[in-house]
């Protein structure tokens, strides 16, 4: 048997299959339409609201709970950066009121 790379081989998402083996007849071709979601992520009230949906999601079996752990990982590290660029303006605010207070 052949070995490919994995960058030129169809069927090397584990599948075996190529892509147009795996769909039914007369799918062929058809890619499914992806739906991308725009959601406020960019306060931590906006990601805490994200993070309790996901909660309510898998606590009601909505959602696989191996997919809720992944996803309320990435919101995760989305509030640290959050909190982190906070932060950072919060010192930044404090560091001009104190030049200013200086010069008088």
């Amino acid at each position: 048997m052949e070995r490919r790379d994995r960058g030129s081989d169809p069927a090397a998402d584990g599948t075996g299959e190529t892509p147009e083996e795996g769909m039914a007849a007369g799918e062929a071709g058809v890619t499914p339409a992806l739906t991308r979601l725009r959601l406020p992520l960019g306060t931590m009230g906006n990601v805490k609201a994200e993070l309790a949906r996901l909660y309510r999601d898998g606590k009601a079996g909505r959602r696989d709970i191996a997919e809720v752990s992944k996803l309320a990982n990435v919101l995760s590290i989305l509030g640290r950066l959050i909190e982190g660029t906070e932060t950072a303006a919060a010192i930044e605010a404090i560091e001009q009121e104190l030049k200013e207070m200086r010069r008088k």
